[in-house]
Formats: structure tokens, sequence, C-alpha cells
């Protein structure tokens, strides 16, 4: 800001302001001569966008579930919490962190003795949208395939 703008602010007002954002007088005078106005404007995120999304593969039976938490922009950054439910009670769950533009896609061959299922999840094509594929094979159940495409997209 201006040394000349700042200057012309009154006492009420900056008081008034000190008020409404609950921070004393001097701090704000200090932060606003602080601001250098020739250094350039971008947009930055206020808290990181969460997804989450159930995929029952078998209903009541098995069931994926995704959390995902990301940051946007041109060096996005996305953790994936991946579970597996049986019968409604979690059996598997892993948190993969850093998906980026680098490192897009996991896959993963998690089991137990009732299930075994082969996955890859991540982020594909030039939106990069989520999505997971794979089998999984349920004692009972068979083999079950799945494609999940365009879950969400990052841009």
């Amino acid at each position: 800001m201006i040394t000349s703008e700042i200057d012309s602010i009154s006492e009420a007002e900056w008081e008034g302001l000190a008020a409404e954002v609950g921070r004393p007088v001097d701090e704000i005078r200090a932060a606003l001569a602080s601001v250098d106005e020739s250094s350039e404007v971008s947009a930055v995120p206020l808290e990181l966008l969460k997804k989450d999304y159930e995929f029952p593969l078998i209903p009541g039976v098995l069931s994926f579930k995704v959390s995902a938490e990301f940051t946007g922009g041109d060096n996005w950054k996305a953790d994936v919490t991946f579970k597996i439910l049986l019968f409604g009670e979690q059996v598997y769950s892993q948190k993969f962190i850093d998906f980026s533009k680098e490192k897009k896609v996991v896959h993963i061959k998690p089991g137990t003795a009732l299930f075994h299922a082969d996955v890859e999840f991540g982020f594909y094509g030039e939106h990069y949208c989520f999505g997971a594929k794979g089998h999984v094979k349920v004692v009972g159940f068979g083999k079950k395939e799945f494609d999940f495409e365009d879950v969400f997209c990052l841009s």
C-alpha cells in the first residue's frame, strides 16, 4: 500500500478495522506497510479439497472406499486412502501419499482368507481424472472385474 494512503486513514478507521479483524492497530499498519505492490498475484489454496467415494463391488458384501485430499494447480499433490470393507467392516486400509504429475498410479494386491484383489488406481488422462480398475475374488462369489473411470477430475 502506498504510504500516503496509509497516512490518510483516520484513527477511528484504524480502530474500527482493528476491532473488525481482531488485531492490534500497529500490527495492521506494519502488515500494510510491508506489502510489495510490484509482487505477482497468484491464487493460493486455503484448504485441501477432499473427496470421499464408495465403490460397491458386491452390494452388502464387498466395497472399496477412497478418500482423496489434494491441492490443485500446476503442481498438484494428492494423498489417497484406500479401504476395503467386507460385510461393512474395514478389513484393509492403506494411505498413499504424494500423488503428482510424476507419480499418478498405484498398483496393489491386498487380500485375506476371504478375498484377494488386484487393483490399480490413480489419476489418468490430461485432466488427471481419478479411476480404479482391476478384479477381486471373494470366496463364494467368484471373480468380479471392475473399471471405474473419471470419478472426479483435478482439472
